[in-house]
């Protein structure tokens, strides 16, 4: 049985992994963008086009990885080793997102052209350098300078070789909007930058395609710079147990998720509790009077129960306790909003009614089809040959059904203990909407509306893995109800 479990757990892990790579591909494969929703667009990611809404989804992307590539994704979220800017420094990262668009010039060939970003001073950069960067970019700014001057500018940028270049493609992208003239703004930069660079400055067209061209360079041929990751935070990812931080709340989810299963674990395990402690006897006594009215009864209510929709059902109870003046049971929340003003007992009674509702929600569907299973389950048993060995031996009816045809029956119910688990931990999305719950079930929803690829990941990673326990449960169990069946 030890070599059994260790297998079992072993595998585990590359299936874990597997569900992983199958929810990222899903997740970037659907239509929408986080950063889109996150600027208030539809689910399609439709944005206008304004500058400032373009850049302020582009610094977004940048923020959370969102602009490099999705091997590169994926092996972060993974880990154990941090590849973002802040990991470790045993990798380097672009410093700019790399944006680039092959455009076919009216004369004939191509042109890459780079979409302009501001970049900023690269890591690392002495302060006085920096310093003399933004006054002789200021000085190639300047049409009045003079050309001594501006050659002075040139010779110092090139200088200070890739270190000036955010100086540089700083003033580019001030410049980007510029109307073409010859001589100009335009043309002193981008020759301070051929000056620093094999970057050639292309003739015979616009202003703005030269810079466009300029960031294409960058992006692409020659440039694209690469700094070392600063080492801050060197261990990320799944495999540190670390799941990042919501990307537009910025709460740490692993904390988020203790405290929203520390709502959902206990009011489903109660309901799952309460469910078998119903069902089994249900399905029971059906067996024990099938064919008879009662049978008939027992049947009817609990086919009417499994077929209610459990969001109307949840509905119902909203409208009974809430809006009829029947106002013996609180409807939404955990707690009324001056509980914690209440002594212990009373805070406690308080939470206990606050649960009854959504436990007779998330209960009643499965007690229904639990004690279908078990009715069934039990139904084969007693047509078994030594069960009516059993009997002939002269038997008690209690004896022969609790004691030789309980165990065996049970196997069809504890092989549902598959799907308790991930429901013990994902909880009902349906029924936390309804009571205005802060579950799990909940919190999964809020990810998928704002497109967080972290909640997204997290919820769905974890109720992967509690379903391979549910399994692994319930193959152990087999064994302890039925002696017959050993795991090798």
């Amino acid at each position: 049985m030890f070599a059994f479990i260790l297998r079992r757990l072993l595998l585990m892990i590359p299936t874990t992994f597997g569900v992983a790579l199958v929810i990222f591909a899903i997740f970037h494969a659907a239509p929408g963008d986080p950063a889109t929703v996150m600027m208030g667009a539809g689910g399609a990611g439709d944005l206008s086009s304004s500058s400032d809404v373009e850049g302020r989804v582009a610094r977004f992307r940048r923020k959370h990885g969102l602009d490099r590539s999705l091997v590169v994704q994926f092996l972060d979220y993974v880990g154990p080793v941090n590849l973002s800017r802040d990991g470790a420094s045993w990798f380097s990262s672009p410093y700019t997102e790399r944006t680039t668009e092959e455009v076919e010039l009216e004369g004939g060939g191509t042109l890459v052209l780079g979409e302009p970003l501001l970049i900023g001073t690269l890591p690392g950069t002495d302060p006085l350098d920096a310093d003399h960067a933004e006054e002789w970019r200021m000085t190639l700014l300047d049409d009045g300078a003079g050309q001594s001057s501006w050659d002075e500018a040139s010779r110092g940028l090139a200088g200070l070789e890739d270190e000036g270049l955010p100086a540089i493609f700083t003033s580019l992208f001030e410049l980007r909007n510029q109307s073409d003239q010859a001589g100009g703004a335009v043309d002193r930069t981008l020759a301070a930058l051929s000056a620093s660079t094999d970057f050639r400055m292309p003739e015979g067209i616009d202003a703005s395609s030269r810079v466009g061209r300029a960031f294409g360079w960058y992006y692409t041929e020659g440039g694209g710079y690469r700094v070392q990751n600063t080492g801050e935070n060197t261990w990320g990812g799944l495999l540190a147990l670390d799941l990042g931080k919501e990307m537009q709340g910025e709460r740490p989810i692993g904390a988020e998720l203790l405290k929203r299963m520390s709502v959902s674990v206990p009011l489903s395990l109660i309901s799952v509790m309460l469910a078998y402690l119903l069902a089994i006897p249900a399905g029971i006594f059906s067996v024990r009077n099938r064919g008879t009215r009662r049978d008939g009864l027992v049947t009817v209510v609990l086919f009417v129960l499994f077929a209610i929709p459990t969001f109307w059902a949840g509905l119902m109870l909203l409208q009974i306790f809430g809006k009829t003046g029947w106002d013996l049971l609180p409807v939404l929340g955990l707690h009324d909003k001056d509980a914690d003003q209440l002594g212990t007992f009373a805070y406690a009674w308080d939470t206990i009614k606050h649960c009854i509702l959504p436990i007779v929600t998330l209960t009643y569907g499965s007690l229904a089809y639990l004690s279908r299973q078990m009715r069934a389950g039990m139904m084969d048993v007693i047509s078994q040959d030594y069960i009516r060995t059993a009997r002939a031996k002269g038997l008690s009816e209690n004896v022969v059904i609790y004691k030789h045809a309980l165990r065996n029956s049970m196997i069809p119910v504890i092989t549902l203990l598959a799907s308790i688990l991930p429901v013990l931990i994902g909880g009902s999305i349906i029924v936390e909407m309804v009571f205005d719950i802060p579950g799990m079930g909940l919190y999964a929803f809020e990810g998928l509306t704002k497109r967080d690829f972290n909640i997204l990941m997290a919820t769905t990673i974890l109720v992967g893995i509690m379903t391979q326990v549910g399994i692994l449960l319930s193959d152990i169990t087999y064994s302890l109800v039925d002696p017959r069946i050993r795991h090798e």
